[in-house]
């Protein structure tokens, strides 16, 4: 059996329908092998940061991993950026990286290439990947492939990457007599328990969630990641916890719900901010506790709470935020062990919920949006009345967002995929593309910015080529605005490369040049032209025309401030009685 048929059919037999990639001289074996099996598709991107950033959205709608492909050099190193957002995201993609054959292969350091488009990529992705190895003895394939996507789908989920040289590909191997990386003294040495294991502390903290006044859960990525997300909800009801949300945890709880309090962090809901700095417990489950949710000041982050950190990664304990009690452990088996624990008769936090609704109503008209032009926030609600209960959003990174995040009202079926810690600008199309591929049931919308739109606008002709029905929505407000919002506060309004120096393209001829439908919203009078660009099976972009000037509202606020105190200042006395209710 060749090594490339192998290879394919190690990842076919786990789940994989769908490879995305790029082709090149140093995986042709590769992509030959694939189309030799029945049940798995290859996508041709046309970048393959696009292909990693497909892999990245496919693994998140698929729940197992994704799978990427580029040809040695240049395709391998345009890989990184996708690979990083993996790494950084916890989601788990194998990527596959052709090399020169192995002969071909420098063997001295201080020569700086020897073969064309030879490149270390292990050693460039090293730092952002949890497994990278070339693979120069064939008869190891079946050993790195099984470490390689036990790695990547164990512990905290990241990227791994295997860099296959041209001839290694090539090489007649007996499946037969290869070793098993599950047989090996290395797999039996690693601690698969270790992040399961329920401390002692269950009780206590069951008993706190129980007794306290003004309880909080901050839901992160790690439960939006959840396979079995109905524990949570059910832990939420039988504690009667009210639930903030992260940027990466969005969805882990209908919002429609009366213990969702709403999105958190810098540029989150105000009210939510107010949350937290209101809480007397704070619940921390599955989120590394950034600064862009804790504010620069987070020593004033949920001041006047005891806060719990569960993660399964121990290095995020205790290290962003001063914690009272840190729990190690894998999510879905600590809520359920907490819920067996749960009282008998849910305690009763009615006022305390009633008190933040209230705050949030007061706070509700908040807007600082030109009325000669469509309110973005207004325009995301109605968004989301119309999309489909189990809808798919792919959102970009910049101002759209954090629109975004703010203002799309989820529901717990819904999937809200996007760049959060890379904050890479170019996702949303690409991961629109992964999704879909991923389960072609479910309705799919991408949300971009007039800038990330461009940044992998080549794959509307993947989309128009695979006659994806893909919804495209431009928010257009000729700018970078997200940079160009700091610009005007701290450059004098100095907008080099934000807006000076930028432009785009006519977005109806793009959509033209590519065969899409097009639609273009120009005010609020016309958001039912939405309805019909959001229906039929055609790939459909959709313009809306946002002014040059947009904020994003709340923001954060300069000074030394806890992060309920967001852009713009609100009254000093409005401030202290809402936070004092």
């Amino acid at each position: 059996m060749k090594l490339s048929d192998y290879v394919m059919s190690f990842i076919h037999e786990r789940g994989i329908m769908h490879v995305f990639g790029y082709q090149g001289g140093a995986v042709t074996h590769l992509v030959d092998s694939l189309h030799k099996i029945d049940g798995l598709s290859y996508v041709q991107n046309y970048h393959e940061q696009a292909s990693a950033f497909c892999a990245d959205a496919y693994s998140r709608i698929n729940r197992n991993f994704g799978v990427a492909l580029a040809t040695s050099g240049p395709g391998a190193t345009n890989l990184i950026t996708g690979i990083a957002n993996a790494y950084f995201d916890s989601i788990p993609c194998l990527f596959l990286t052709g090399q020169v054959s192995t002969h071909a292969i420098k063997s001295k350091s201080e020569i700086r290439q020897q073969s064309f488009q030879e490149t270390d990529i292990v050693s460039i992705v090293s730092p952002i990947t949890k497994f990278a190895k070339t693979i120069v003895d064939p008869q190891t394939i079946r050993y790195y492939l099984e470490k390689a996507v036990f790695t990547a789908t164990t512990e905290r989920p990241g990227s791994v990457l295997l860099d296959l040289p041209h001839n290694v590909q090539a090489t007649d191997i007996n499946p037969e007599s290869l070793d098993s990386f599950f047989d090996s003294k290395e797999y039996k040495a690693c601690d698969r328990n270790q992040n399961s294991r329920i401390p002692d502390v269950l009780r206590e903290i069951a008993g706190l969630l129980s007794g306290a006044k003004r309880p909080l859960v901050l839901a992160g990525g790690g439960v939006a990641a959840l396979k079995d997300r109905e524990i949570f909800k059910q832990m939420v009801r039988a504690f009667d916890l009210p639930v903030v949300c992260s940027l990466m945890g969005l969805g882990a709880i209908d919002h429609s719900e009366r213990h969702y309090f709403g999105f958190i962090g810098s540029y989150g809901n105000r009210h939510s901010n107010m949350a937290i700095a209101k809480s007397d417990l704070l619940l921390v489950l599955g989120s590394r506790l950034d600064e862009r949710q804790t504010g620069p000041r987070r020593d004033l982050f949920a001041r006047n709470a005891r806060v719990i950190h569960v993660d399964i990664d121990p290095d995020l304990l205790d290290h962003h935020v001063d914690t009272d009690i840190c729990v190690c452990a894998d999510l879905q088996s600590f809520l359920s062990d907490l819920l067996g624990l749960a009282p008998a008769e849910p305690p009763d936090n009615g006022n305390w919920i009633n008190q933040v609704h209230l705050v949030a109503k007061e706070l509700a008209t908040e807007s600082a949006h030109d009325q000669d032009y469509i309110d973005p926030n207004h325009f995301i609600r109605y968004l989301s009345t119309k999309l489909s209960k189990d809808a798919v959003v792919c959102s970009d990174v910049g101002q759209n967002m954090m629109w975004v995040a703010q203002s799309l009202d989820m529901t717990v079926d819904m999937r809200l995929l996007n760049s959060g810690g890379h904050g890479a600008m170019g996702y949303s199309l690409p991961a629109g593309i992964g999704a879909y591929c991923a389960d072609q049931n479910r309705q799919v919308v991408c949300i971009a910015g007039d800038g990330g739109i461009q940044m992998n606008i080549q794959e509307l002709q993947t989309i128009a080529r695979e006659g994806l029905p893909i919804k495209i929505i431009v928010m257009n407000n000729q700018s970078l605005g997200m940079v160009r919002g700091f610009h005007e506060k701290y450059f004098d309004n100095k907008c080099y490369g934000t807006a000076l120096g930028y432009s785009n393209p006519d977005f109806s001829k793009v959509a033209c040049a590519f065969g899409l439908e097009y639609t273009k919203i120009e005010s609020k009078d016309n958001f039912n032209l939405l309805d019909d660009g959001l229906k039929g099976a055609s790939p459909h972009l959709i313009e809306v025309i946002l002014s040059p000037e947009s904020q994003t509202i709340p923001e954060p606020a300069p000074g030394p401030r806890g992060i309920e105190d967001q852009f713009p200042l609100i009254d000093r006395e409005k401030l202290a009685r809402l936070l004092s209710d």
